[in-house]
């Protein structure tokens, strides 16, 4: 922890940065089941002891705040650290989790290949030309042509969908999904292929299956949104599209103003990419490299 706060690539605000420290140490001395709402509001934040996290919601901003600090740390210049530290979704008790040799080698191999040392020597330009690596394209499904030979991952992400016709539910997974399309796409193991909200999903899975060979493993990732006052609701889920077995599921729920749904949505989607490609998720045996193949979603 000490060695995370005092990285500069950690962009985490000094109340946040407190906020992290509490819940470690109080977790590391046994004290786990003292993290609540309240005593983070009192000891880190310095509330008076009338405060109601219904009324004041600081602790559930300043949580996600540190989620999303966390996973962009973890997603870039943190992906060598041995230890990692995170803020599930729903709670404020923090859990570590530490890197296995091979995936710590194989991250710094990466790390190494796409540092501005090695473009310098112009290498990089040959690898990646080699492996695909980080290439984007902005095709329709129609046009997509898989290598032959090539065993990756091919996600069909579909829009997050809305039970109801409430304008807030709506509002809510579409700020979703264009924060699975960030948070998807900086993960190169798969092929990424996108559901716009007036397509059909089944029409988009047969279409990609025909575009790819037997040896392309084909997924849809299903998002679900429901909102209702200021409890927010999603059921995601992760099924392989030729068996229709479901590989992951999740629930998210928690309580969220209207002007803090757009952070939310972001740490949301920073989750679940992290639940599918973090250590021992279900997309991370997948080689990095394949490349991001994607609907324009602006048409």
């Amino acid at each position: 922890m000490q060695a995370l706060l005092a990285n500069p690539h950690f962009r985490a605000s000094e109340r946040n940065k407190r906020f992290l420290t509490f819940v470690v140490e109080e977790t590391i001395a046994g004290r786990a089941d003292r993290i609540k709402a309240f005593t983070i509001a009192v000891d880190v934040f310095g509330r008076d002891a009338d405060f109601d996290a219904t009324v004041d919601p600081i602790v559930r901003i300043a949580a996600g705040q540190l989620r999303k600090s966390l996973n962009e740390y973890y997603a870039g210049q943190g992906r060598m650290d041995d230890m990692r530290i995170s803020l599930p979704l729903g709670a404020y008790v923090p859990s570590f989790k530490k890197c296995s040799r091979f995936k710590q080698a194989l991250q710094r191999l990466k790390f190494f290949l796409t540092s501005k040392e090695f473009v310098a020597t112009g290498l990089a330009v040959v690898t990646a030309a080699a492996i695909g690596y980080g290439t984007v394209f902005a095709l329709s499904v129609s046009d997509l042509k898989a290598p032959a030979g090539a065993e990756h991952a091919v996600v069909v992400l579909d829009s997050a969908r809305s039970g109801a016709a409430d304008q807030a539910s709506g509002r809510f997974a579409h700020a979703l999904t264009e924060a699975l399309w960030v948070q998807m796409g900086r993960h190169d193991a798969i092929r990424l292929i996108g559901v716009r909200a007036e397509e059909k999903l089944d029409a988009v899975v047969s279409q990609a299956r025909k575009s790819f060979s037997d040896s392309e493993r084909l997924y849809q990732l299903l998002t679900t949104v429901q909102v209702e006052n200021d409890n927010v609701r999603v059921y995601w889920h992760l099924v392989d599209a030729d068996s229709r077995e479901t590989y992951y599921s999740s629930r998210v729920s928690q309580e969220v103003a209207v002007d803090a749904r757009n952070t939310a949505a972001d740490a949301i989607a920073a989750n679940m990419a992290a639940s599918l490609f973090g250590y021992d998720g279900v997309l991370s045996p997948y080689a990095d490299g394949a490349k991001v193949l994607a609907n324009d979603l602006s048409r």
